[in-house]
């Protein structure tokens, strides 16, 4: 019996959090990061993405900047806070009194290409990250 087939199964590169209030557009980002060889998960907003991240491993999240009002910096912070690298989507808004945007950031719209190199320099920081972290000996 041959087990060619086995190598033929390629393994997702990232489990990515897409969060974008947009439904058209949620599933269209959705269907290029899964081309791309993403798993991906999809949320309408903060509070179905809080609850992928209490349930489910997620290496990337890909947010909306406003979402609605602030809730798409608050989950950056809270996916930074974890340890979860964030990239950021918008559409040229931005909060009242926002002086700096989080990078990543990619304007809508954007090229595939730019999306896919992105997500590539965040996992390769990652990966990179829990390389060289300290180990923490125990005294």
């Amino acid at each position: 019996m041959s087990l060619a087939w086995i190598r033929e199964i390629k393994q997702p590169m990232a489990r990515i959090l897409l969060t974008e209030p947009d439904r058209a557009i949620r599933e269209f980002i959705a269907g290029i990061l899964s081309e791309f060889g993403h798993d991906v998960v999809a949320s309408e907003n903060i509070v179905e993405a809080e609850v992928w991240l209490a349930t489910s491993p997620i290496d990337v999240l890909v947010t909306d900047l406003v979402l609605r009002s602030e809730q798409g910096v608050m989950l950056s912070r809270s996916c930074s806070e974890l340890g979860i690298p964030t990239v950021t989507l918008s559409g040229g808004d931005f909060l009242p009194g926002q002086v700096s945007r989080p990078p990543p950031l990619l304007e809508k719209p954007f090229r595939f290409s730019d999306l896919q190199r992105v997500l590539h320099a965040v996992e390769t920081a990652q990966s990179a990250a829990a390389v060289h972290r300290p180990r923490i000996s125990a005294a």
